[in-house]
C-alpha cells in the first residue's frame, strides 16, 4: 500500500474499530507515515535551511553570512526525510 493511501484511509479511520484513543492513535499514524515523505527543506538566502517539519536548522554557518546547507543529511532528528534535489531550482 502506498504512503498516501494509507494516510487516506488513516484519516477516516474506518479500519479499525472505533474507541476513545482511536482518533489520536489515527493522527499519530498519519504524523509518522507523512514523515517517511521525502520533502524539500525550506531554503531563503542569507538563512539557514530549515526542516519543514519541525523547523530544526539544517545548516552551518560559514561565518561570513552565509551557510552551508547539510545536502548529506537525508533525515532530520525528528525524523522528517529531506528531499535536497531541487531546492535551489535546479
Amino acid at each position: 500500500m502506498e504512503i498516501e493511501r494509507a494516510i487516506e484511509r488513516l484519516a477516516s479511520c474506518s479500519i479499525i474499530p472505533f474507541d476513545d484513543d482511536a482518533e489520536e492513535v489515527c493522527n499519530l499514524a498519519i504524523q509518522a507515515l507523512r514523515k517517511q515523505i521525502p520533502t524539500k527543506p525550506i531554503v531563503k538566502s542569507y538563512s539557514p535551511a530549515l526542516c519543514p517539519c519541525c523547523k530544526t536548522e539544517l545548516s552551518e554557518s560559514v561565518g561570513d553570512g552565509y551557510y552551508k546547507h547539510l545536502e548529506g543529511k537525508k533525515v532530520c532528528d525528528c525524523g522528517q526525510k529531506l528531499d535536497w534535489w531541487g531546492v535551489y531550482g535546479d
